[in-house]
C-alpha cells in the first residue's frame, strides 16, 4: 500500500508498533559575507528563516539591507551533508562588530534558545525601535481566537506532536499573515517574521502568538521587529516580563478559553 503523503517537515521513523511519524531535524548553514551561523532546524522555509533570524538578531536593521537570499543546492556548498542559505547584503551595508558576533558563535545554536553562543550580551537592545503607546487596541477574546486558529493551522504537530508554531496576525484586520512551526521555537518565530519582511507587512499592528512559553529571546526578536503584541500559550518568564515592560510591549500569557493573563500592557488591552 502507498505511504499518504507526508509534508516536508516530517519523516517516518521505526518504532514498537510499526512507524512513527516525526518532526526532521537537520542542520542549516546561513552565510552572510565572510560569516556564517549553524542552526538546527525543521527543512522547509530556509529563506524565511533566514531573514527572519538576521532581522530578529539585529544583524540586519531593514529588509531591504538584504539584497538576495540564495538556497545553495548541497552540491554547491562547502559541506555538501548540510543544507545552507547565502544572504547578499546591500552594498555598503556593515552590520557593525557586536552584530558579526551573533555570526561568529563556536558551535550550533540550540533549536530551544536563540541567545545560545553568544560570547557576551553587548549589544542586545540595541537599535531597538519604539513602540506606539495604547496602539493597536486589542481584545483578550480575539487574542483567544487567535491562539485557537493558530492550532487548528498546526498541521505538523498534529502529525508529529513534536514541534513549536508561531504566528503572526494583523490586528486591525483578523488577518492571519504567518503561520511557521519547526523543532524550535525561535526559529518558527523566524520564519514567521521572515516571511512577514518578505510580505513588506507592517509590524506595528502585528500580533505575535507563540504556542509554548513567551521567553525572554522570542519577546526581545519581536521588539527588534517592532511588533508590539505578544500571547503566548504557556507563561512568560521574568526575563520576558521585564524586557517588556522597559520597552512598552505588551506581554500576554495563558492564552486560552476565551481569556489571559495580562503581565504587561501600554494601553493596548481593551478589556
Amino acid at each position: 500500500m502507498q505511504q499518504p503523503a507526508i509534508p516536508p517537515g516530517a519523516t517516518y521513523v521505526p518504532s514498537e508498533d510499526g512507524k512513527a511519524l516525526v518532526i526532521r531535524e537537520e542542520p542549516l548553514l546561513i552565510r552572510v559575507g565572510e560569516q556564517s551561523v549553524l542552526t538546527m532546524r525543521t527543512p522547509g522555509d530556509d529563506a524565511d528563516l533566514a531573514l527572519g533570524f538576521l532581522l530578529g538578531e539585529g544583524i540586519l536593521l531593514e529588509p531591504e539591507h538584504a539584497t538576495r537570499i540564495e538556497l545553495l543546492p548541497k552540491a554547491d556548498a562547502e559541506d555538501a551533508a548540510i543544507d545552507c542559505v547565502r544572504v547578499h547584503l546591500a552594498p555598503g551595508y556593515d552590520p557593525g562588530p557586536v552584530a558579526r558576533e551573533r555570526l561568529t558563535r563556536a558551535h550550533a545554536i540550540r533549536p530551544s534558545c536563540g541567545l545560545c553562543g553568544l560570547v557576551s550580551a553587548e549589544g542586545l537592545t540595541r537599535h531597538l525601535r519604539p513602540l506606539q503607546s495604547a496602539s493597536p487596541r486589542i481584545d483578550l477574546a480575539a487574542l483567544s481566537d487567535f491562539a485557537t486558529r493558530m492550532r487548528s493551522e498546526q498541521r505538523l504537530f498534529a502529525l508529529t506532536g513534536g514541534c513549536h508554531a508561531a504566528a503572526v496576525f494583523c490586528a486591525g484586520t483578523g488577518e492571519l499573515w504567518a503561520l511557521r512551526e519547526d523543532v524550535g521555537r525561535h526559529n518558527a518565530l523566524d520564519k514567521a517574521f521572515g516571511r512577514c519582511a518578505a510580505d513588506s507587512r507592517d509590524m506595528s499592528h502585528a500580533i505575535v502568538v507563540l504556542s509554548g512559553r513567551g521567553g525572554y529571546e522570542l519577546v526581545l526578536k519581536a521588539l527588534r521587529v517592532g511588533a508590539p503584541v505578544v500571547a503566548s500559550i504557556s507563561a512568560p518568564t521574568s526575563l520576558a516580563v521585564e524586557l517588556a515592560e522597559e520597552h512598552g510591549q505588551t506581554l500576554i500569557g495563558f492564552l486560552r478559553d476565551g481569556t489571559g493573563r495580562v503581565y504587561t500592557d501600554d494601553g493596548r488591552v481593551a478589556s
